[in-house]
């Protein structure tokens, strides 16, 4: 992708189909340098406070964050509602439950920045996120309409949960084909988009959840932008991602059908291209299904993914890939490493980004 021109004028011959509800319908201009933080939440009460100061501290803070409640029960608006009122930045917007894709699509119609930064309900941003995705997109130029960074997960404490750090990507630039393989960004708290191309894609997905295949909307939403624009790279950790128990990524059998659909529809797009990485797209989800299912104590779900992953990828048996989630599911039946992280000391997401993250991001 060499024409400097893009992600704005070239996108347009790609005849994006335009998302409902946006306010700002062919609109090309938004508040240059504001940055608008989009939060769908649906009954969120436990983290939605901590996900909350976590954005408002900030050292980028020329912010608006829009918080959309997705017909929660509980008192999570509540909750929102106490913090709009210390914070003028926050503005929040009720609705019945219509699913994360139209919440979040909700919260861009809304949005008046020149970016767009969604973030769960539940997951943590560390200070500097969005002041080195926003220099990260300058530096880049025109080309660049995402720039992504690095998550981990941690647990409800906000500890950092030993075992599942994966090796971090450092795909840039036209990522289209890596995309085709696996959602490489991990998950929907990581980007900055522009939200001209965020415009020109049609936002999140709601179908998926229409289904009942919700969960992959991020990964859609990231080929169609990577169709349009370049991504760039901000080499640290700076998202914490929480995976507590019951958490939606964490129903296997819904995820699947939702990555199956996705990669379906990316066949049709793109076939050619689609047809020279299906093979690494189907061992790349059927281990993150395997991977989901041994965090879930489904062992037999997880045998039966891993089974599937191997008949895509046979090559990908004798490999270190395979040998760490052997060690992953030994450790979840019989918990020895489970001993060992109980004697030592637990890290925060907050000690692991100053600690660890930055270093391993100059690796």
């Amino acid at each position: 992708m060499t024409d400097a021109k893009r992600p704005f004028e070239t996108a347009k011959s790609h005849g994006a189909e335009k998302y409902e509800g946006r306010s700002h319908a062919g609109q090309s201009s938004y508040v240059t340098d504001l940055i608008s933080v989009v939060i769908p939440v649906r009954n969120g009460e436990t983290f939605i406070a901590r996900t909350l100061q976590s954005v408002l501290d900030q050292t980028f803070q020329n912010i608006e964050v829009i918080v959309v409640n997705d017909g929660s029960t509980d008192s999570t608006l509540a909750i929102v509602k106490e913090i709009a009122v210390r914070d003028p930045r926050v503005r929040f917007y009720s609705g019945p439950q219509a699913g994360v894709a139209a919440a979040r699509n909700r919260g861009i119609a809304q949005a008046h920045g020149e970016f767009i930064a969604p973030v769960d309900a539940d997951d943590l941003w560390h200070k500097d996120k969005l002041l080195l995705q926003f220099d990260a997109t300058r530096k880049a130029g025109g080309r660049a309409g995402v720039a992504y960074c690095w998550s981990i997960f941690i647990d409800e404490a906000d500890n950092v949960i030993s075992g599942r750090m994966r090796r971090p990507p450092r795909f840039e630039g036209d990522v289209l084909p890596a995309l085709l393989e696996q959602n490489f960004l991990g998950n929907a708290s990581t980007p900055l988009i522009r939200h001209d191309c965020l415009d020109l894609v049609g936002g999140f997905d709601p179908g998926l959840y229409l289904d009942g295949a919700q969960g992959a909307e991020d990964w859609k939403l990231y080929l169609g932008l990577a169709e349009i624009c370049e991504f760039a790279l901000v080499p640290s950790y700076l998202v914490g991602y929480r995976k507590p128990q019951g958490s939606m990524s964490a129903n296997f059998a819904t995820m699947q059908r939702s990555m199956d659909l996705v990669c379906e529809w990316a066949q049709k797009r793109w076939p050619l291209l689609a047809e020279e990485h299906v093979k690494r797209e189907r061992n790349s989800t059927y281990m993150y299904l395997a991977y989901t299912a041994v965090e879930s104590n489904s062992f037999r779900h997880a045998a039966l993914f891993f089974a599937r992953a191997t008949q895509a990828q046979p090559a990908q048996l004798v490999s270190l890939r395979t040998a760490k989630f052997v060690v992953r599911v030994l450790d979840k039946m019989f918990g020895v490493r489970g001993l060992v992280r109980k004697i030592r000391s637990p890290i925060t997401f907050w000690e692991f980004v100053e600690q660890i993250g930055n270093r391993l991001g100059k690796v």
